[in-house]
């Protein structure tokens, strides 16, 4: 007779994110967002659309006084370098909460989140240093802007943030070169990861406080699963290509529209590209954890 096989056991994947975390565990991560849309969109508008409608109403008040009846030569004034120092200096600081929460967080409970090889608290992990040196690129456009009185380049301090995070993801993808220093959890000699995989580690580790148990997991699942690395290659790919279209909409705000609307479609443009393109990273995630799942079960990988 036939000799009879049992079915093949179906084998189960680890769970990458296994501590369930509470958003009050660390009040300053957990009130990033909220920092994020007060000081980099509501205040910024407030401040300068509060100014705008004033020389509005000066000029209006001026023109009926002074030339009642005919097309008034006063200047319609939309800049005013201070008021809008104040307002992108206000951008700057969502920003800045976010990064001193997280260095809080890695200072404070570094044997908890901080990267596999840290040494040091102030070593930090790379998602911190790379957000840090592009708040510095945000500058270069302010201080331009502010000693040359060029109005537009005000608006393209959010771009010059972007552009820094994307030219920095092309590069850890076309040239993927052994690593001279140690970066986050990968000693030196290693090859250099996609970039979304490191913003990936940090952010869930730190911020999403999984903390190291989760970069252990992360790592091993990156190293023996090649459906895992191809993911991240391709998710790098399309934040680059977010990265262009955001560059190539707001470029196009702010060289089509006076001013008075460019500011504040410029801010709306970047949050309306953050959400899409953040969006589908988290449905696509979503979908591509369960398709790996489905293979390592049935042996695939």
């Amino acid at each position: 007779s036939a000799v009879r096989s049992l079915p093949p056991l179906r084998r189960k994947e680890t769970k990458l994110m296994q501590k369930k975390a509470h958003p009050w565990q660390h009040i300053g991560i957990t009130l990033g967002l909220p920092m994020i849309l007060l000081f980099d969109i509501i205040i910024p508008c407030i401040i300068y659309y509060t100014w705008y409608n004033n020389q509005q109403s000066i000029r209006s008040r001026e023109c009926r006084e002074q030339y009642p009846d005919q097309d008034c030569p006063i200047e319609h004034k939309q800049f005013d370098k201070d008021i809008l120092g104040y307002a992108i200096i206000c951008f700057g600081f969502g920003e800045l909460w976010i990064l001193v929460a997280r260095v809080l967080r890695l200072w404070q409970h570094r044997d908890e989140c901080a990267p596999l090889l840290s040494r040091s608290k102030w070593e930090l992990d790379a998602t911190s240093w790379v957000y840090a040196v592009a708040m510095i690129m945000a500058l270069i456009p302010f201080i331009v802007s502010s000693t040359l009185v060029i109005p537009k380049l005000y608006l393209y301090s959010p771009l010059f943030i972007m552009g820094f995070l994307g030219i920095t993801m092309v590069i850890t993808l076309a040239v993927p070169f052994k690593l001279p220093i140690g970066i986050n959890s990968h000693a030196r000699g290693t090859r250099l990861r996609p970039f979304i995989y490191y913003a990936a580690e940090d952010f869930i580790a730190v911020d999403g406080l999984q903390d190291r148990e989760f970069r252990v997991r992360y790592n091993e699942r990156y190293d023996t699963n090649k459906m895992f690395r191809a993911f991240f290659f391709k998710l790098t790919l399309w934040w680059i290509l977010g990265v262009c279209v955001y560059a190539g909409c707001v470029s196009a705000v702010i060289w089509t529209l006076e001013f008075h609307y460019a500011f504040g479609l410029s801010l709306g443009v970047l949050f309306a590209y953050i959400v899409i393109w953040a969006a589908v990273s988290a449905v696509w995630t979503k979908w591509e954890i369960k398709r790996e799942h489905k293979a390592y079960e049935e042996g695939q990988v």
